[in-house]
């Protein structure tokens, strides 16, 4: 997916919904956030946005712009309407949300996860296409391991389970250090 992809996205949201701000989750947030993402961060042909003041419009949005829509065949790309309740989210997450607008998402705001919220949210899934993004993001700089750590300390999951995603981080981190071929620990 693109950064235009992205604007384009919003734009049809704006309008099918008459709605002007949608929290923007998942992989593609990464668009709104730095002008030149990582490509290992960009493989994701979904889109997944939340309208933030008018959620009846969820089924109309998806009809529109979902996997199987016209918008979808045309663009190569889909929006699927998520809720917030879906993701595992570290606390504050609404406070660090990062606006993205431009000339080109016609007057609508992208409210895009911080990219520490978003690789929590991305650990507490667990996928493997989930970790992948996550040690791009390490690998790359973008996020800070300790930082990371403490917002996996925030999510309203089980202390066991909390672990079980601190493990995880440390393993990327490890394995990261390996690739690199060093002892040394990474800059937190």
């Amino acid at each position: 997916m693109t950064k235009t992809q992205l604007e384009l996205a919003l734009r049809m949201a704006g309008e099918i919904a008459r709605e002007h701000d949608f929290i923007v989750f998942g992989s593609q947030c990464i668009l709104g956030v730095l002008p030149t993402p990582p490509k290992d961060c960009l493989t994701s042909l979904e889109l997944d946005l939340y309208p933030r003041n008018y959620p009846q419009t969820v089924p109309l949005l998806v009809a529109k712009l979902g996997r199987r829509s016209g918008f979808s065949v045309v663009n190569g790309f889909f929006v699927d309407c998520v809720t917030p309740e879906l993701a595992a989210l570290p606390d504050g997450w609404t406070e660090r949300l990062i606006p993205f607008r431009t000339k080109r998402t016609g007057g609508v705001t992208g409210w895009c996860l911080e990219l520490h919220d978003l690789a929590a949210s991305k650990l507490a899934a667990g996928r493997k296409k989930d970790l992948a993004y996550v040690r791009a993001l390490l690998r790359s700089r973008l996020i800070k391991a300790i930082v990371l750590e403490n917002r996996l300390k925030t999510l309203a999951v089980s202390a066991s389970r909390r672990e079980d995603f601190t493990k995880v981080l440390q393993k990327l981190v490890a394995g990261l250090r390996r690739r690199k071929g060093t002892t040394r620990k990474p800059k937190q």
